[in-house]
């Protein structure tokens, strides 16, 4: 994945605890929302990672989400080496 800024990263894991991510944003990782049925991913940095984590941190599960009623979220670590790293949430429902 590129970001916005030409920052270039890999997928590292595919499923991260809430204790895990909240250490990524809270060292100033952007955050990327891949919405599993639109196929859209909004990408936030900064402060706006900050305040968009807290709105969808709740629904981060490391299980398999249960389909059928609101958003849950799985998230993975995206590395970009000396980059930093990235916190990618898929959300279903």
């Amino acid at each position: 994945m590129t970001s916005p800024a030409g920052r270039r990263f890999a997928r590292r894991s595919t499923r991260i605890k809430r204790r895990d991510a909240d250490a990524l944003i809270a060292a100033g990782a952007p955050l990327v929302l891949y919405w599993f049925g639109g196929r859209q991913l909004d990408y936030f940095d900064g402060t706006d990672a900050l305040e968009q984590w807290r709105v969808v941190r709740p629904a981060l599960t490391s299980q398999t989400p249960q389909i059928g009623g609101d958003v849950v979220w799985t998230g993975g670590l995206w590395v970009g080496g000396d980059q930093g790293n990235l916190l990618l949430l898929t959300g279903q429902c």
